[in-house]
């Protein structure tokens, strides 16, 4: 029986079994039909042109980090703000985490850090001008799928259109699709940063489907050079066993200690994105813009040419790929987040391409499990630490400075073609007084040229000039 083996079997009997079993189950999947493997599916044609009518405006925000409702502030310099996103006609945002009434909820939470706002977020997100959002993020399943439906259903009742999460991953990769009088604009959200069993599935076979998000599962390969591929060819032989048997003698390839080598004339790192997932997004935006006169992609993406989530201005390879695919695919307007830290902007094929829109807010309340609460280890004489004093920031070691600077990024079309990009950098409080820390001002004279030269340099690298007007940047689009 399978699962099973009798006393006297080896383990290299077992092993074997297992990897034949495991063969057997391989072969079965990859004979049946599925969807596409190959993203040139999608891409072979022209899509259909952007078809929004007359002069429309864009506003783009970075990551909805909040807890707490914002819309009613007397803080007047942060209503500014909230005037300057109730511009446009549409206003798209991240919702990081998820929110709910906690009372009554009836889920769980998951994981050390959990992110959670009060169950009137999306009514205040809807005051203050958002009409659009993402839902999947690294933070979506914090509480479970329960935790994400349940923000799902108040942003539904609530009149926000979202788009990344869902009972079924059909359901999460759909396009959020919002009616306007100038036409009707689709967003489509997937993260390729994600908690374990985030990602939504569709019933296969006897197995139920799955609540949860569109994700994009990314591969890390190490990029080496010959040499040292030579010595970890040499330390993989000495350690193989008969589930990981020792590579080739000229393996180029070689996955040893759960980290996937590969050699190249350039060591460094770059990422491979799964094809099924990969084919499955471009099919989602070529699907929304068959239903939609305009189309926005969104990601969030914690990957970094570095390999650590950290504040690194210049985009993984895998994201210059997949933005270039989704305009091809139909995309007319690009949002990458993630990291929290501003990025560059470019134009590519005349569609403003963001890569890294930071935070709107950045005020989130964490929960903690109790197995997080009571958890501590000893110090070097077996005793317990002595207790640390209070942290005054979000989160222990305090967060990069990079954080506290937003953008809001308005883009202006007529007649379905993009023709200027407007930058407003954003203050977001990077300060202890806990009345100011993490809510977004418009920045300062001084403030706003530092952040907008910074986005100049970040942006050269893809050919992108910024003009520096009345501290707004500009990108006028030919």
């Amino acid at each position: 029986m399978f699962g099973t083996h009798s006393r006297n079997s080896t383990p290299e009997v077992i092993g074997a079994t297992c990897v034949t079993l495991m063969c057997v189950a391989g072969l079965a999947l990859a004979q049946r039909p599925g969807p596409s493997r190959s993203p040139e599916d999608f891409l072979r044609d022209p899509p259909k042109p952007a078809s929004i009518k007359g002069a429309f405006t864009l506003v783009a925000i970075g990551d909805l980090l909040y807890s707490h409702p914002m819309a009613n502030s007397p803080d007047r310099e942060f209503q500014k703000v909230v005037e300057l996103i109730q511009r446009g006609d549409v206003t798209i945002g991240n919702q990081e985490g998820v929110f709910f009434d906690l009372e009554t909820f009836k889920g769980q939470g998951y994981g050390n850090g959990l992110l959670w706002g009060e169950g009137t977020l999306a009514k205040d997100m809807k005051a203050m001008g958002v009409r659009m959002v993402s839902v999947a993020n690294n933070h979506s399943t914090d509480w479970g799928p329960e935790g994400l439906l349940e923000t799902c259903r108040l942003l539904d009742e609530a009149g926000i259109v979202h788009s990344g999460g869902g009972r079924t991953l059909q359901e999460a990769r759909k396009a959020g699709i919002l009616v306007t009088p100038k036409g009707r604009v689709a967003l489509v959200s997937v993260a390729s940063t994600f908690k374990p069993n985030a990602g939504a599935n569709d019933a296969t076979g006897e197995v139920p489907s799955r609540p949860g998000v569109s994700i994009l599962r990314t591969r890390k390969v190490n990029l080496v050079t010959g040499d040292q591929m030579a010595m970890i060819r040499k330390l993989s032989t000495a350690l193989a066993s008969p589930l990981q048997p020792a590579p080739a003698p000229d393996a180029q390839e070689v996955t040893f200690g759960e980290q996937f080598y590969r050699v190249s004339d350039k060591p460094g790192l770059r990422y491979d994105m799964d094809l099924y997932d990969h084919a499955g997004l471009l099919r989602a935006v070529r699907d929304a813009k068959q239903e939609a006169d305009l189309v926005v992609f969104t990601i969030h993406a914690h990957e970094s040419p570095t390999g650590l989530d950290d504040d690194t201005p210049e985009p993984p390879d895998f994201l210059v790929r997949l933005f270039h695919n989704a305009v091809d695919a139909g995309a007319d307007v690009i949002l990458g987040g993630g990291p929290h830290s501003l990025r560059g902007v470019e134009i590519y094929k005349g569609r403003p391409v963001f890569y890294g829109m930071g935070v709107f807010f950045i005020k989130g309340e964490i929960k903690a499990l109790q197995e997080t609460i009571f958890r501590m280890f000893p110090d070097a004489n077996g005793r317990p630490p002595a207790p640390k004093p209070p942290e005054r920031s979000v989160r222990p070691g305090g967060n990069p400075a990079s954080w506290y600077d937003g953008v809001v990024a308005v883009t202006d079309f007529d007649n379905a073609k993009a023709k200027t990009v407007r930058l407003y950098p954003l203050d977001v409080g990077n300060t202890y007084e806990p009345s100011r820390r993490g809510i977004p001002h418009l920045a300062d004279a001084a403030n706003a040229r530092r952040i907008l030269e910074a986005l100049q340099k970040d942006s050269a690298q893809f050919g992108t000039k910024i003009s520096i007007e009345d501290s707004a940047g500009v990108i006028r689009i030919p």
